[in-house]
C-alpha cells in the first residue's frame, strides 16, 4: 500500500454545524489522508463531532489560540511531504487532492498551493491575489465585492485569472497545500497572527525563500466563506485590524504603516 503524502488539518472554534459536512467530505475524497483537527477550545460540539471520527487525531488546546498557532500544533508532527490546511466550513471535490499533487509534481519550485474556491452553488470566489499594499488592497477589495455581487466586469476579470494555472503572491489558508520541507524552514505560521493574514505571510516568506506560490484552477473546494467568525464578529473585525497592522509593520514602509493606523482608528471609532 502507497504511504500517504498529504495529511489534512482542520483547526476548530465553535464549528460544529459545517464540521460534519467537511469531515464527510474528507472521508469521500481523502480517506487514506492522516487528518488532525486542532479544537481551540470551542463552547459547543466541535471536539466531539470530530472526536466521532475514528481516523482523526483531535487536539484539544486549553483555550482559543489562534488560527497560527492551531496550526502550528499539528504541522509540527506531520510527517508526510505535504499539508493540507483546511477550513472547518470547506469541502473537498475528488479533483481537489490530486489535482494540487499534480501540480506540485511537476513544478517542485512550488512550496503552496491553493485551489478555485466556489460556494456549495458554484458562484465563484476570490482566494489569491497580490502581496498587501494600500493600493492593492483597494483594488482586491472591488474585484472581491463586484465578484460577490455578481457584477459582470468583476466576473469576466476573475475568469480572465483563473483560466490558468499560474504564480501568485498568496493563496488563501482556506485550503492550502504546503510543502513541508519548505514550510518547515519558513518557520511555519508566523504565530503573532491571531487570524487573518497569516496566509499572506507565510506566502511571502516561501517567495523570498526563493519558491512560488501557485494557483491550481483545475482543483476546486467549496467553501463557506467565514461562517465560524460570523458568530464572533466584533472579535474577528478586531483580529482583522490587528494582524493588518502586524502585516504592514513587519512588510512594508513606514507612510503605509502611518496611513493604515490612521485607517484603522477611524473604522472602530465609526462601526
Amino acid at each position: 500500500m502507497t504511504p500517504p503524502r498529504v495529511t489534512i488539518v482542520v483547526v476548530t472554534y465553535n464549528s460544529a454545524d459545517v464540521l460534519d459536512d467537511c469531515l464527510a467530505s474528507l472521508e469521500l475524497h481523502a480517506f487514506a489522508c492522516p487528518t488532525v483537527v486542532v479544537d481551540n477550545a470551542s463552547t459547543d460540539m466541535s471536539a466531539d463531532v470530530a472526536q466521532a471520527s475514528s481516523w482523526v487525531t483531535v487536539i484539544r488546546a486549553d483555550d482559543n489560540e489562534g488560527f497560527s498557532k492551531a496550526n502550528n500544533r499539528a504541522l509540527r508532527t506531520i510527517e508526510t511531504e505535504f499539508a493540507l490546511i483546511l477550513n472547518p466550513d470547506a469541502r473537498l471535490t475528488s479533483a481537489l487532492i490530486p489535482e494540487l499533487l499534480a501540480a506540485a509534481d511537476r513544478m517542485p519550485g512550488a512550496l503552496a498551493l491553493g485551489p478555485k474556491t466556489v460556494y456549495a452553488d458554484g458562484r465563484p470566489q476570490v482566494s489569491f491575489g497580490p502581496d498587501l499594499s494600500l493600493t492593492s488592497e483597494y483594488r482586491q477589495r472591488k474585484l472581491v465585492k463586484g465578484v460577490k455581487a455578481g457584477a459582470a466586469w468583476a466576473l469576466e476579470e476573475l475568469e480572465r485569472e483563473t483560466r490558468h494555472a499560474r504564480p501568485v503572491d498568496w493563496i488563501s489558508g482556506s485550503c492550502m497545500l504546503l510543502r513541508m520541507s519548505a514550510a518547515r524552514a519558513a518557520g511555519f505560521f508566523d504565530e503573532r497572527y491571531f487570524l487573518y493574514e497569516e496566509d499572506a505571510d507565510l506566502c511571502l516568506r516561501l517567495r523570498k525563500a526563493g519558491g512560488h506560490v501557485m494557483f491550481i484552477p483545475q482543483a476546486v473546494v467549496v467553501h463557506e466563506l467565514g461562517t465560524s467568525m460570523a458568530k464572533a464578529s466584533k472579535r474577528a473585525r478586531d483580529a482583522y485590524d490587528d494582524s493588518h497592522r502586524l502585516y504592514y509593520r513587519l512588510h512594508r514602509g513606514p507612510i503605509e504603516q502611518q496611513i493604515l493606523n490612521a485607517l484603522v482608528f477611524v473604522g472602530r471609532r465609526i462601526r
